[in-house]
């Protein structure tokens, strides 16, 4: 993660701004690095629904997500990112992250943590996948 991306920092991204969550993580001007996948992921960890106003969540909110992001970054790099089709890193090797993934690329299928049924809307112009009731 880069050395500017911290608690204090993603408080004041947040902080006042009246579009929905998942537009601001999409945001590079904001966050850079961050894209579709992560954010959705992101966003289940922490339980937050992806069409809330950023300026709408609570303290507690704000470091869940902060917590998930980060937590969720280490783990894609430590399974090497996620492939969906034939990239391949500097060691030509796949990533294995999509074995982990909760919520995209799920539309219409069981939520791993509470069975209810994932789905799938545009947000931002991107498709967004989450889980009605885990996310609120």
């Amino acid at each position: 993660m880069a050395a500017n991306f911290t608690l204090k920092n993603f408080f004041k991204i947040t902080a006042g701004r009246t579009k929905n969550i998942k537009a601001l993580l999409l945001d590079q001007s904001l966050i850079s690095g961050l894209g579709n996948i992560y954010v959705d992921e992101s966003l289940f960890a922490a339980g937050i629904r992806p069409s809330r106003r950023a300026n709408g969540l609570t303290r507690g909110e704000i470091e869940r997500l902060y917590s998930a992001i980060e937590a969720l970054i280490r783990k894609a790099i430590k399974y090497r990112g996620t492939t969906f089709n034939n990239y391949r890193d500097a060691q030509g090797k796949k990533g294995n992250f999509v074995s982990k993934l909760q919520v995209y690329g799920r539309d219409k299928e069981r939520c791993l943590k509470c069975g209810n049924i994932i789905k799938k809307i545009k947000i931002a112009g991107r498709g967004t996948h989450y889980c009605p009731h885990c996310q609120k």
